[in-house]
């Protein structure tokens, strides 16, 4: 837990509380040196041994390539690297967090943010002039230099029009008029927060630029109705229908009236005012991996052998991937639960377990060993939940340390 009126270091010196009252998703921030002792743990030929594994999401932008702005998909080779140009191409991947620990550890200089909404930390490599275009993003992010150079240009909202380079895979601006207030060059070290749709054109100025972008997740407004839709879709109730009483006799009877839309308005809101299925719904949604198909179900020998080590004290982890988030259900009829979200799923228990939730959430090395399941019946469910949605594993030593 984050104390907001204390200074930060990752923040230049002011308090979380002026952060969040005079920049966050206002205005843009430039922080030199804020990113105190951190040894880089991926040089770029690390980064771009991430980009020729299967598993990993990774991409390279060629500004002058087979055609303007060219895009390409990993994996790649070793024959894509030997091939490219050497200057003006940017190396991006995605999720570095969910495989390097010391990534990971990076977030948690964010704590003061929700962590429901930190997406993962994407990595970009480039040399010499590379970019990839002047472009905006629709959520919050960090722009964080931990190597190298790289000159960023910034614009406002309302300083550039939305209109694109046509017939190319990325949504590159097609004017980008430069703002001398916000044009910036970063050294490693410094960070540059942008809330969302401020503009950005970034242009590595030697050929040892890597920057690491911490984004925050925004669900878009459509996306949040479509879904509390279909939550409120999964218990069907027949009776429940639009019918609006009539009042009065009508003078034309195809006529709509506002008293109609007005009946119906209200039982869409009374359908909509129910804040415990709206936390459902995002806290499942928020909590859902970047890549289930990665997440390989445990069968019951496993799970039952997990839960043994968690008792006898093996170390456990909270791996990269993992989303846990939580919600306090104060209505009468949870009697004051807590309900945990994990990789999607959910399950409500006691809230007297609220702070072992909490330290679940803030912690990533957990030692289960002095965990008395008699304290709670809804200990053991929920380390059982955590251990099948794998939002805490085993730490296994590796064979050749």
């Amino acid at each position: 837990m984050s104390d907001l009126n204390t200074p930060l270091s990752i923040l230049g010196g002011i308090t979380a509380q002026t952060f969040l009252e005079e920049y966050w998703q206002k205005k843009p921030l430039l922080i030199r040196a804020g990113l105190v002792d951190f040894t880089v743990p991926l040089d770029a030929d690390e980064l771009a041994g991430m980009a020729m594994e299967e598993e990993v999401e990774s991409r390279i932008v060629v500004e002058n390539g087979l055609t303007p702005w060219e895009m390409r998909q990993g994996p790649f080779t070793e024959d894509t690297f030997a091939t490219l140009p050497e200057k003006e191409w940017t190396l991006l991947v995605q999720a570095v967090d969910h495989w390097v620990p010391e990534v990971q550890s990076l977030k948690e200089q964010f704590q003061f943010l929700p962590s429901w909404r930190l997406d993962d930390v994407m990595i970009s490599y480039a040399t010499e002039g590379g970019s990839v275009g002047p472009h905006y993003d629709q959520y919050d992010v960090f722009l964080v230099q931990v190597a190298g150079k790289r000159r960023w240009q910034v614009l406002s909202p309302d300083q550039y029009q939305d209109s694109a380079i046509p017939n190319i895979q990325l949504h590159i601006l097609d004017n980008f008029p430069v703002d001398p207030n916000m044009d910036w060059e970063l050294e490693a070290g410094d960070i540059l927060y942008l809330p969302p749709n401020f503009a950005h054109n970034g242009r590595a100025l030697d050929s040892e630029c890597m920057t690491y972008s911490i984004g925050f997740r925004a669900p878009s407004i459509q996306e949040a109705l479509t879904g509390v839709r279909d939550k409120l879709c999964e218990v069907d109730n027949p009776k429940d229908r639009f019918a609006p009483p009539e009042t009065a006799a009508r003078q034309h009877s195809a006529h709509i009236s506002k008293d109609d839309i007005a009946n119906l308005q209200s039982q869409l809101a009374r359908l909509i005012n129910q804040p415990d299925m709206l936390a459902q719904w995002l806290g499942e949604t928020m909590s859902e991996s970047k890549y289930p198909e990665y997440l390989v179900p445990f069968n019951q020998q496993e799970l039952d052998t997990a839960f043994e080590h968690a008792l006898q004290g093996k170390t456990f982890i909270r791996p990269g991937d993992a989303r846990i988030c939580y919600y306090l259900l104060e209505d009468l009829e949870s009697n004051n639960s807590v309900q945990i979200f994990c990789n999607g799923e959910s399950l409500v228990v006691n809230a007297d377990l609220a702070i072992f939730i909490q330290a679940i959430c803030d912690q990533t090395e957990f030692d289960f060993s002095g965990l008395d399941l008699t304290q709670d019946p809804d200990l053991e469910p929920l380390l059982h939940f955590l251990l099948r949605q794998q939002g805490v594993i085993e730490l296994v030593a590796n064979e050749e340390d």
